[in-house]
């Protein structure tokens, strides 16, 4: 399920206000610096931002309207997805996802061409994270040499996967996760959600719009339930090995979310530990399930755990066989 957010202006843009404010800044100054990362976890609006300043940058009416102007030639041709001095590039691949030094290479090619509707060229890296190293390596002299006036804007949702020289060459923005009232109103907006359910799916979501809308479909909270299974299980060995096998037939991405549930409720059970207030956890609705649990473990054990789903969320983003991914995971998970 997607939602279409129509973007014409800055503030067709959920949150980020003071990026908003900054780049917008930036860009009447003529200091915007050439290459800038969009950091943050997916589905918060890093694609969209990116997409306005670019369109924002090729714009040639940007003077007169602090922001695109939406009616030009240029404007007309980057929503069409046709802009000749735009450049997109991101991961290619289904169940392996890279970007590879091929990619690059085309792009090193087409932005070196003058520009043909603006005075400037822009390429976003959607998914930078996932430059292999030959890839980055190439990339890394076209930033640090290039060719003409050319912005650069890479997002990412894992920074730490990306070369460190690349990193140095860029303005690193981080982009906070949104609070749960702007994803509400985002699904209310967009959906046809009562606001009650909203609210739910909200706190559910961790702050990305993207992950909301995953909880509108009933799998996704199939997904949530095997991770409530890991907290309320004690696995002989026979199961850890039959539960492993399970797992191991889901592709990445459904693991994935599968350990990013199990963050949030490993959170939300120190959270009740330590606060004692049910009402600031993010999984409401299964509040119940989580009081339950709650003499099971005490917070030195929540904590190994916690560490353990996030290493685990780390080396998903590797290549990894999954399988031995899982095995040591759960066997660690068991001990601790």
């Amino acid at each position: 399920m997607f939602i279409l957010i129509k973007m014409s202006s800055w503030q067709d843009i959920y949150g980020h206000e003071q990026i908003k404010a900054d780049l917008q800044l930036l860009l009447q100054e003529k200091k915007l610096p050439h290459a800038l990362l969009f950091s943050g976890i997916d589905g918060i609006g890093k694609l969209l931002m990116a997409k306005m300043l670019a369109k924002s940058l090729l714009c040639p009416n940007f003077k007169e309207n602090n922001t695109a102007c939406g009616y030009c030639i240029s404007c007309k041709m980057f929503d069409e997805q046709n802009h000749p001095d735009y450049y997109f590039l991101e991961p290619e691949g289904k169940t392996r996802k890279l970007i590879k030094i091929e990619q690059i290479r085309q792009m090193q090619s087409q932005i070196a061409l003058s520009p043909y509707l603006s005075d400037r060229r822009v390429v976003i890296i959607n998914d930078a994270q996932y430059l292999n190293d030959t890839a980055g390596n190439s990339l890394l002299k076209t930033l640090e040499e290039p060719v003409g006036e050319v912005f650069f804007i890479l997002i990412t949702s894992n920074k730490d996967m990306i070369l460190s020289t690349i990193l140095s060459r860029c303005m690193k923005i981080y982009f906070a996760p949104l609070n749960y009232q702007e994803v509400a109103k985002v699904l209310q907006q967009k959906m046809d959600i009562t606001q009650d359910k909203a609210m739910i799916i909200a706190r559910l979501s961790g702050g990305s719009i993207l992950k909301a809308m995953q909880f509108i479909d009933d799998d996704a909270l199939a997904l949530r339930q095997k991770a409530l299974s890991c907290l309320q299980e004690d696995f002989s060995i026979k199961q850890i090995w039959s539960f492993i096998d399970e797992l191991s037939n889901l592709d990445r991405e459904k693991i994935n979310e599968i350990m990013s549930h199990l963050q949030m409720l490993l959170r939300d059970l120190l959270l009740i530990k330590v606060n004692k207030d049910i009402d600031i956890i993010y999984n409401q609705d299964i509040k119940e399930d989580l009081l339950n649990l709650q003499g099971k473990y005490n917070e030195v054990d929540l904590l190994a755990k916690l560490t353990l789903v996030e290493d685990i969320l780390k080396r998903l983003n590797s290549n990894a066989d999954i399988k031995l991914i899982l095995q040591k995971f759960i066997l660690d998970w068991q001990n601790k």
